[in-house]
Parts: C-alpha cells; sequence; structure tokens
C-alpha cells in the first residue's frame, strides 16, 4: 500500500485541493484519522494545501471562466469545505450586471421576452447559476418591454 504523504502528493499533483477534500480522499484510502491529521497540518506547513489560495482561484475561475453568480459559487465553496470565514472575506462580485448582460446577449438576444414561459425559463437559467433575482430581472427588463412581476431574492 502506497504511504499517505505519497498518496497525498499524488493527489495535488493532479490538480488542487481543499483540507477536506485530501481528508475525504485519505479517509477513502483506509488510513487513521491521526495519521490524515499529520498529513494534512505537514501539507499546510509547507504550502501544499492553503484553502484561502484555492478559494481565490476558484472564485476568479467561476467568475471569469463558468460566469457564476456569488450564490453558485458560495455554495460550491462551502461543498468543498471552505470555512465561511474565508468566503466572506473573498468574495465579492462586482459586476454580477455586467457578467449577466453579457451571458443574455451571447445565448436568448434572440429570444421572445414578451412570452412569460421563456422569459421564466431564462430566469431560471440565470438563477440556477448562481446569481440574484434582481439582478436577473434588471438585466431582462432591459432586454425586454415586457416587465415582469418582481421576484424575490430569498429563493
Amino acid at each position: 500500500m502506497i504511504n499517505c504523504r505519497e498518496y497525498s502528493l499524488k493527489l495535488l499533483t493532479i490538480k488542487d485541493r481543499t483540507k477536506k477534500e485530501i481528508y475525504e480522499k485519505l479517509k477513502q484510502k483506509g488510513y487513521d484519522e491521526s495519521t490524515i491529521m499529520q498529513e494534512i497540518s505537514f501539507l499546510e506547513e509547507y504550502g501544499y494545501i492553503n484553502d484561502s489560495n484555492y478559494a481565490q482561484k476558484f472564485i476568479n475561475d467561476c467568475v471569469n471562466i463558468k460566469k457564476w453568480g456569488e450564490k453558485r459559487i458560495y455554495s460550491e465553496l462551502i461543498k468543498k469545505g471552505i470555512e465561511r470565514e474565508i468566503i466572506d472575506n473573498l468574495l465579492y462580485v462586482d459586476n454580477e450586471e455586467e457578467i449577466l448582460m453579457g451571458e443574455f446577449q451571447k445565448r436568448f438576444k434572440n429570444s421572445d421576452l414578451s412570452n412569460i414561459k421563456e422569459r421564466r425559463r431564462i430566469f431560471s437559467f440565470f438563477m440556477r447559476r448562481g446569481f440574484k433575482s434582481s439582478a436577473i430581472q434588471y438585466v431582462l427588463n432591459k432586454n425586454s418591454a415586457f416587465e415582469d412581476c418582481f421576484y424575490d431574492d430569498t429563493i
């Protein structure tokens, strides 16, 4: 059986991982709790894992490449085991409406926004991507004369 250090370093050569992801992989492999915790301490001490750096890179990729909104990014970081305090300090998307407008023009510019069913489909698409309902509503209204009801951000 491959030793814990070799396995954890092998995992990190494939891709960056969070503390939680390393912990889960090592646990799956059958290593005991104390060995896993020692290995995670070693990896943190030598800078092989850093949840704050991971979160910053993840946020940049999600905003610039995947075109996700804050809610989706927040949710994904929580799933990856990033602490809420780190996320709160790093996550801020200041150009959400701009991103939305670009994605709308790219994907839905020829859509019939006077059709309520089509409008709701587009709205749902952007909600799944994690954008605030007020920003989505703004972009939809900006691209049509049709005014839909205001959607609550707490959905």
